[in-house]
Parts: structure tokens; C-alpha cells; sequence
């Protein structure tokens, strides 16, 4: 038995209980002292006749499963609907309410983050059925108490695209909610499909219910033939009923024979706010499911004469985890409830428990014992993720398809179709398996022998949430400095309104990691974004200083020039601060009027910003030039470190591996640094451009920018 201070258990125990007495209920339990927590459970109302019958079946369970044991737990559960208006305002109560032990659910990405917030300072324990969002799971991993029982939505995101895949689809496009749970689709939906070969259509984030309609007939007009799909990710029952409906009007507009490209949908889909009130006519998608071999399914089928949906059984599994949990918590003397939670999904004893009725019993006495027997539920062996225990490593999707209103399952899909071991950190960290291809025997130009070397250096945000953009700004300026660059030949661009900032925490300091440095000193910021234009920063590259502009670039046709920039990204835009937006045409200009007027020998661009692949195709066919971008023109790319005491992230992904690389090897080749930038950077694929216009990248390296 783990050791535990059994007085503050009993403490806690007794502030929580709302009943402990001896048990005369006459249910033939037995005698005993039963212990009833109030848990506060949220869940939409529209869909609150099917939660309740599996919410009572689940306490059928853990009440049988208890007979005759001298001490039991019993959860009384408080419903609130989460569609009304005052659901914030009761989930607030119940995290700071000691009387209720814990909060199950929401099931909206959107209300689960805000739950999580509301129970973040209180350390509440918050169990989230099927709240899949892929950037509140990263947000409260590690926190302690939010427990994801499903996996994110890359995971979703992942096995949506292989059926399309599968299915012989061609080209695959997006229309997602602009939300939380929408981002999971819209961050990873490029990078999966390119690794799966298929082409990548339209990538659409709706606000509106109008957006919905014109993205639909946006698809309809620009559809191929038989081997398109379409990804639809509705963020509520109500936007699944707008595609619905545009989809009828567009058929009966087509009057006769009307193709779509093939629609595969996200879980949201699968629920009973949807499915009876869709009129088109075929429907197909994915949701969390329990475990085919558990039984669940065909059980529930029998019990209620039809199959479970979208977040039932993972509701189910919640109940039961608590249950066990808070057992564990008054038998073993854990601290509070999400140390027995931890211990619970933990123990390996013994061979697998079943969520059946007899296999429980036979778990809550090995419980009472102090044992830690092989716990899992209807959705698979609850084991959580060994570093965060941000999610279940195991998620269970069925495949379903609904024709007229009528849904069926059709198989059970995971990420690898047996064990399903892949986790949602796991896919954080999945490094990229395709990667561009260089010709080792390309001929190098003839380029001048190197005088001396200069560097332009961009934070492109001037705001505090977007801290990362000037932090990495300022790690690439310490990185150019320990090279020997001195300030004369360092033209550094930022806001720098991050170490006095009042939010800042850590006043004087600004980091790229929660352990890291202070990279603010001896800085030497020449100009901020909030007093100077992009036409302004041509001129300063261009080398025609003034008294307004008293730092620019002198280099000239044996200098070698290093260009920095972190920040903001869209469709061949970057982003200058809040003052406006720079396009891939303007900066191609600039660095091509530098070629003109001999103002480097070789320049090294790398741009770190989501479809930053659009600004390097833009630049393609200036000569001496290379770019190295975060992503390619079709997908974002991603926050790294993050600073949980701050809540912000402190440093992206690519630049973290690019200048990683250059700290382990400041003489790697430019090939070395490219292979080594996309395997390390997550979520996007690192792209490299122009390299037929500025030589062999094996021979070429970082030494003729940094020295030796």
C-alpha cells in the first residue's frame, strides 16, 4: 500500500461527502457505511434523454459491483445543459464548490477549455468524455486534473483522410469550424493529407452560417469527378443542419442527376441532435467509440434498440473511472482525488479488468485491499500517456454512415488497427517521412571569394500573446553574436515590449525556454515595427541610410547576407505587427533589386511562419538566393515551448530545430540543416527553395554566415 496521511484523507472525505451512513436502503447491499460525492456533470440538453439512461446504467454498475463491501461510494450526479445560457456561470460554482468532487464533461471543445480555466487555480478535477480538441489538450497536459478520455482530434483528423485515402480519393479538401475544436483539422489537415499522397484542395475555417453555404457550392462548382471528398467538421448540431440544407437546395437546383464529392464527417455528426433531422442523403464519418471486443456496443444495442453514439460510452467510462477512484483515494490515503485517479489508471495487477458487473466487483474489493488491479472500461485499458497524461493512448473510432436518418456502424477504425498505441504527444512528436530530394551532383554557380558577412533579423508581432515571435527573434540575435557578428552588422527589427511588459512575470527576461536563458542583454534593438515601414526596411537592406534611418545594411558583392523573420504567415502574406502585411512579391523585390545592385554575394533567407512556403515559392529565380521556410504553402506552423505560469508559448517548432542544428554544428551543410530542420520540426513540413538558383546544397553550409 502506498504510503499516505490518512487524517487528511478523512478531512477531505468528510468536507465531500454529502452522506455517510450506515446503509438501511433495503437494496440488499448489505450493511456498511456508503459515502455519496456530488459530481456536476455537463452535458448538451438537447441530447440529455440519452445521457441520463447510460449515466443510470453506469450507476446500476458501481452500485452492484459494490454489494456487501463494508465501505462504498456513490455518485450523485448534478446535470447541467451546456447549450443554456448560464453553463460558464455553474461550472465556475462547481469548481470553486468543495462539495463536488469533480466536473464531467463538457463535450464542446470550446466550453471544455473554458472548463478547464474555471478549474485550472482550484486544481478541481475536470473529466472530459470526448472534448478532443488538440490545442486544450496540449494546453493542460501535465496540469494534473484534466483527464482526456479520448484522443485528439489529429488522431480523427488522421484516420478521416485514410479513408478518403482508402476510398480512392484524389484530392481532399476542408471546411472546419473557426474554433478550438475546428483548429485540430485546420493546423494538421494539410500535413496528414500530404503524407498520405493525397492533394490538398480547399483548407476552409468557417465563421458563419453563410460561410458554410458558399464553401458547399464552392465544392460543387469546383469539384472533380468521382474522386474528390470533403472533410466537414461542424462545430455544432446547428451548422450541420445548414450544410445539410444547402446540400437539398443544390440537388433540387441540379434537377436531375447531382454528384458531390464524397462527404466524411466529424464526430459531431453523430449525434441525436443531427442525425434524425439530415434530409441528404448519405452521410459517412468517424467518432470515439467504445472497444468492439468490450461488448459495450451490442449490449447497448440490445438495451435500448439502437447504437450508441458520439460520446455515450466514453460517459460511461467516466463514471466508473471516479467511482474507482475515489474508492482508491478513501482505502490508499491519496492526497486529493487526482493523485487517485493517477494511482487508478496506473495499476497493472493481475490480468485486465472488464467493465462487466462481476469483473467489477471482484475490482472494487482488490481496491478496498489496497491492491492496484488492471483497471479499464468500455473504451479500452484507460492508459493515459506516461510524460503528460494529457489523453488515453487508446481511442476507439467507429466508422458510420448514415443513409436517409438511419445511422449504422460499419467497422472500428484506430490509428493502427490492432493495439493502437499511438498517443496524442506521440503524433506532437511525429516526425515527417517525406522530405525533398537534392541532386548531389548539382554544379555550384562561381561566386566571389567572401569578404564579410551581415545579418537582417524580424520579430514580425508587437503583441504579448505573440511573446514567441520577438523571443525567437532575439534567440537568432544571441546566436548571430556568439558567431561574431557584432550590433554594426546585426540590423535587429522588433517591438521590444516584452521584458518590461506588465504581464511578464519574470521582469527583465524574455526566454525561449521555461529553464532557458534571459536572452535580453546586451541587446541592441536598431528599430521597432511600430516606427518603421516594410518600404522603410527595403531601404535599410538596400543600404540607403538617412537620418531617420541611421542602421543599414553596407554589404556589398562579396558579403554574405542572413535574413531572420518569425512571426505571423497567410497565403503569401506575412504579417508587420498590427501596422499591416508584407507580401511574398514585395520581399522577392527587395532581395532581387539587392542582387542588382550588387549587394550580396549569397543570402540565406529563413522564415518561420504559418504557409510560409507561399513566400518562398514567390521568391523562386532570384539568383544566390536559398530559403528555408516552417511549413509548406498549404499548412501552419507550430508553437513549442510553453510557459505554463505565463500560459503562453515561448518559441515555434522551427525555429527551436534551426537553431538547435546550428548550436550542434555551426558548419552543417545546408542539405544537413534542411534534413535535420524537417525531421524536428512538428506539425509541418519544412521546405527548402531556389536551390537550383544558388548551388549544391551538399557542398554549401552554414559556415560561409556564421564562420567557423
Amino acid at each position: 500500500m502506498r504510503a499516505g496521511r490518512p487524517w487528511l484523507v478523512w478531512l477531505f472525505v468528510a468536507a465531500l461527502a454529502l452522506v455517510s451512513c450506515a446503509d438501511d436502503d433495503g437494496d440488499g447491499s448489505g450493511g456498511g457505511t456508503v459515502t455519496t460525492y456530488k459530481v456536476a456533470v455537463i452535458m448538451p440538453g438537447s441530447e440529455q434523454e440519452r445521457w441520463s439512461r447510460v449515466a443510470e446504467w453506469a450507476l446500476e454498475n458501481i452500485d452492484y459491483a459494490q454489494a456487501g463491501l463494508p465501505r462504498r461510494v456513490r455518485l450523485d450526479l448534478v446535470w447541467q445543459d451546456e447549450e443554456s445560457a448560464d453553463w460558464e456561470a455553474f461550472a465556475g460554482q462547481a469548481a470553486d464548490d468543495e462539495s463536488f468532487v469533480a466536473i464531467v464533461g463538457p463535450k464542446n471543445s470550446v466550453h471544455a477549455r473554458r472548463a478547464a480555466q474555471l478549474c485550472q487555480s482550484g486544481g478541481k478535477t475536470l473529466i472530459l468524455p470526448v472534448a478532443t480538441s488538440t490545442e486544450l489538450q496540449r494546453i493542460y497536459a501535465g496540469s494534473g486534473n484534466v483527464w482526456n478520455l479520448s484522443q485528439s482530434d489529429i488522431t480523427q483528423c488522421e484516420l478521416l483522410l485514410t479513408q478518403a485515402r482508402l476510398a480512392g480519393c484524389r484530392e481532399v479538401s476542408l471546411l472546419a469550424s473557426d474554433d478550438d475544436y475546428g483548429k485540430s483539422f485546420t493546423d494538421w489537415f494539410a500535413f496528414q493529407a500530404t503524407e498520405l499522397g493525397l492533394e490538398v484542395g480547399e483548407v476552409a475555417a468557417y465563421r458563419t452560417a453563410d460561410d458554410i453555404r458558399l464553401a458547399v457550392r464552392g465544392q460543387a462548382m469546383g469539384m472533380g469527378a468521382y474522386d474528390d471528398a470533403l472533410v466537414f467538421v461542424p462545430s455544432s448540431a446547428a451548422d450541420a443542419l445548414v450544410l445539410d440544407a444547402e446540400l437539398v437546395k443544390l440537388r433540387g437546383e441540379a434537377g436531375g442527376v447531382f454528384y458531390y464529392p464524397k462527404l466524411l464527417c466529424s464526430d459531431v455528426m453523430f449525434s441525436s441532435s443531427v442525425l434524425p433531422h439530415l434530409s441528404y442523403d448519405m452521410y459517412e464519418g468517424l467518432a470515439p467509440s467504445a472497444t468492439p471486443e468490450s461488448g459495450f456496443n451490442s449490449v447497448y444495442q440490445s438495451k435500448f434498440g439502437e447504437p450508441p453514439l458520439s460520446g455515450e460510452a466514453h460517459l460511461f467510462d467516466a463514471l466508473t473511472l471516479l467511482a474507482y477512484a475515489l474508492a482508491d483515494m478513501e482505502t490508499d490515503g491519496a492526497a486529493t482525488l487526482n493523485d487517485a485517479i493517477l494511482r487508478t489508471v496506473s495499476g497493472r495487477g493481475g490480468v485486465g479488468v472488464s467493465w462487466l458487473r462481476d469483473d467489477m466487483a471482484a475490482a472494487f474489493a482488490r481496491i478496498r485491499s489496497g491492491a492496484e488491479p488492471n483497471l479499464g472500461g468500455v473504451t479500452g485499458d484507460w492508459t493515459f500517456d506516461e510524460r503528460t497524461h494529457a489523453s488515453v493512448l487508446n481511442t476507439t473510432y467507429c466508422n458510420w454512415v448514415c443513409l436517409d436518418g438511419r445511422p449504422a456502424v460499419v467497422e472500428y477504425l484506430s490509428t493502427d488497427g490492432s493495439a493502437r498505441t499511438i498517443s496524442t504527444v506521440q503524433a506532437w512528436e511525429w516526425q515527417t517521412s517525406q522530405t525533398e530530394s537534392f541532386d548531389p551532383s548539382q554544379r555550384d554557380s562561381v561566386y566571389p571569394a567572401i569578404k564579410d558577412r551581415w545579418a537582417v533579423v524580424v520579430g514580425g508581432s508587437d503583441d504579448w500573446v505573440n511573446y514567441r515571435h520577438q523571443a525567437d527573434a532575439l534567440a537568432m540575435y544571441q546566436l548571430l553574436r556568439r558567431h561574431g557578428y557584432d550590433d554594426s552588422h546585426i540590423i535587429l527589427v522588433m517591438e521590444d515590449n516584452l521584458a518590461d511588459n506588465p504581464n511578464n512575470i519574470y521582469p527583465g527576461v524574455v526566454k525561449v525556454r521555461p529553464d532557458g536563458e534571459n536572452l535580453y542583454h546586451d541587446v541592441c534593438v536598431d528599430y521597432r515595427l511600430s516606427d518603421i515601414s516594410f518600404s522603410d526596411l527595403r531601404d535599410i537592406m538596400l543600404g540607403r541610410g538617412s537620418a531617420r534611418l541611421p542602421e543599414v545594411v553596407g554589404s556589398g558583392p562579396q558579403d554574405n547576407v542572413i535574413m531572420f523573420w518569425c512571426g505571423h504567415g497567410n497565403a503569401n502574406s506575412l504579417a508587420w505587427g498590427s501596422y499591416g502585411s508584407v507580401s511574398g512579391d514585395d520581399l522577392r523585390s527587395v532581395v532581387g533589386a539587392m542582387h542588382d545592385a550588387g549587394k550580396y554575394r549569397k543570402f540565406f533567407f529563413a522564415l518561420d511562419a504559418c504557409y510560409s512556403g507561399t513566400i518562398g515559392e514567390a521568391c523562386e529565380g532570384v539568383p544566390g538566393l536559398v530559403v528555408m521556410t516552417a511549413a509548406n504553402p498549404y499548412e501552419p506552423s507550430k508553437a513549442d515551448m510553453k510557459d505554463t505560469r505565463m500560459g503562453l508559448w515561448l518559441s515555434n517548432g522551427f525555429t527551436r530545430a534551426f537553431q538547435d542544428a546550428i548550436y550542434a554544428n555551426a558548419a552543417i551543410s545546408l542539405r544537413d540543416l534542411y534534413y535535420t530542420c524537417a525531421r524536428h520540426t512538428v506539425g509541418s513540413h519544412a521546405m527548402m527553395y531556389n536551390v537550383e538558383r544558388y548551388g549544391n546544397v551538399f557542398r554549401n553550409t552554414m559556415a560561409e554566415f556564421l564562420g567557423q
